[in-house]
């Protein structure tokens, strides 16, 4: 971890956090810190992480949550219809097989729903992640096991080719990271 680790984590939890509601599907949840934010604002909370170890840590602290261990490159989320709310905080970028993991999500929605997603943008992984590293603020293999780094546009296509729209898009934190919204018509 690195000496920013915390700060950035809970600054992506505060601009999705503005954007949830209804039931929520979090792909990548660790442990469930986004339900303990979201918990007022929510009526349903499922999160899916690979890392066995934070499932058990996620499902002994919140009972009343659905948690499961999914490698969602290799399996099907095994959702339909059922979320207002898809949060993806620093996952896609990670993703193999990008198409048929997002035809996953979309599936999972509920009609009007939407998938919201923050990624590096292009200037916050190739120019200011390399510098913190150099410095020792953010974590070499944060940035290291990217597979794909995204710009508007990209997600736009991404959106167009798993059914859903690009709703909105903005950039934050100084613009090295970006929030996309993606909805099922």
């Amino acid at each position: 971890m690195s000496i920013l680790s915390p700060y950035l984590s809970r600054a992506r939890q505060a601009v999705v956090s503005r954007h949830v509601r209804g039931s929520v599907l979090d792909i990548g949840c660790q442990h469930g810190q986004l339900y303990d934010m979201l918990r007022p604002q929510i009526s349903r909370y499922a999160g899916v992480d690979l890392d066995a170890d934070a499932i058990q840590t996620a499902r002994q602290k919140h009972r009343d949550c659905d948690f499961r261990v999914i490698n969602i490159d290799d399996e099907p989320l095994g959702f339909e219809s059922e979320f207002d709310t898809v949060v993806m905080m620093a996952v896609i970028e990670h993703i193999f097989n990008l198409k048929s993991v997002g035809q996953s999500l979309a599936r999972a929605l509920k009609p009007g729903g939407v998938v919201l997603v923050t990624t590096p943008t292009p200037f916050g992984n190739d120019i200011v992640h390399p510098v913190g590293v150099a410095l020792g603020l953010f974590s070499r293999a944060a940035g290291d096991d990217h597979i794909a780094i995204f710009n508007r546009r990209r997600l736009e296509i991404f959106a167009h080719e798993i059914g859903l729209v690009l709703k909105s898009h903005r950039t934050f934190q100084f613009g090295c990271n970006q929030l996309a919204i993606l909805q099922k018509p």
